[in-house]
């Protein structure tokens, strides 16, 4: 019987690694999709049913000096076994309000949902529940695609080191 060959297979597992980042990457991908597609939804039913008490949900219903309430930290780290990636979504309790001279502005209340009342339509606090399970499946495409650019240069420095020796 025939020796395997430790490089060629070091090749092929750089490659599953990197199929299985593809993957990753177009589940991850179709997630956000249907979560975007979900949320828009659920706010337009929110519109539908608050327009009748006068409350908008809308763009100008925001403060302009509102910050996002999450963060992506993408940081590319050395790990065992090769390129690794480190990714973090770093959220807040709450959203951040600052004032003209960039401080923080303590007085309005801090979850935007709130904003819109007591009793709020139910529809609104799905859409906000669906963007949040959607921009964790943006942060795992975006990891997959830093870890699959880290194995597709590992597969093609393996493959030509297996092509140099033939």
């Amino acid at each position: 019987s025939m020796a395997r060959d430790p490089k060629k297979d070091a090749v092929d597992d750089a490659l599953r690694a990197f199929l299985r980042c593809v993957d990753e990457y177009q589940t991850s991908s179709a997630e956000v999709a249907a979560c975007c597609k979900s949320g828009v939804f659920d706010i337009a039913q929110a519109r539908k049913n608050m327009a009748g008490n006068g409350i908008g949900v809308s763009q100008i219903h925001y403060p302009a000096r509102m910050r996002a309430r999450a963060t992506v930290d993408v940081t590319p780290f050395e790990g065992k076994g090769g390129e690794e990636a480190s990714m973090r979504l770093k959220m807040r309790e709450s959203t951040i309000l600052v004032d003209e001279h960039g401080e923080e502005d303590p007085g309005m209340d801090r979850d935007p949902i709130k904003w819109f009342g007591v009793l709020v339509p139910v529809h609104l606090k799905n859409s906000q529940a669906t963007f949040k399970k959607g921009l964790a499946s943006a942060v795992g495409a975006a990891r997959a695609v830093v870890e699959m650019e880290a194995h597709y240069a590992r597969y093609q420095e393996l493959l030509s080191e297996v092509e140099g020796d033939t």
